[in-house]
């Protein structure tokens, strides 16, 4: 197939897998993430599987699971979202104060900009 074999590179030779990634210091090449599960904020590529980490590891006795998305937002393109499952001690905090420090949490992350908008939406269960 020629032609998908053709659009599969750009005009520099660098193949265009639709796949995030780094070199290390040793040249290797490690994939870490499909782009096209990435959020594009702000024209700023932001993985959600990152998001996801930080905000587990920022509020790990308030939140027992969680899922970032993207959404729709007329100015920035997509804004993080997050649907959070609370732990026991999470559900006896106050949820407005709960969702403006998950929020926040994610505004202040530096990925070489500011995420100016987030929210977090707080559910039951998963599936």
């Amino acid at each position: 197939r020629p032609k998908e074999t053709t659009e599969l590179f750009d005009e520099e030779g660098w193949c265009k897998s639709g796949d995030a990634g780094y070199y290390d210091e040793d040249g290797r090449l490690f994939i870490v993430e499909r782009v096209k599960q990435l959020i594009k904020c702000m024209d700023n590529q932001v993985a959600p599987a990152e998001l996801e980490e930080l905000l587990l590891r920022e509020h790990s006795t308030d939140i027992a699971e969680i899922s970032v998305v993207g959404l729709s937002h007329s100015e920035y393109g997509e804004a993080p979202a997050a649907a959070v499952v609370l732990t026991h001690e999470g559900r006896n905090k106050n949820q407005k104060l709960l969702a403006k420090a998950i929020e926040a949490t994610v505004k202040g992350v530096n990925h070489g900009f500011t995420i100016a908008v987030s929210s977090a939406f707080f559910i039951e269960k998963f599936g």
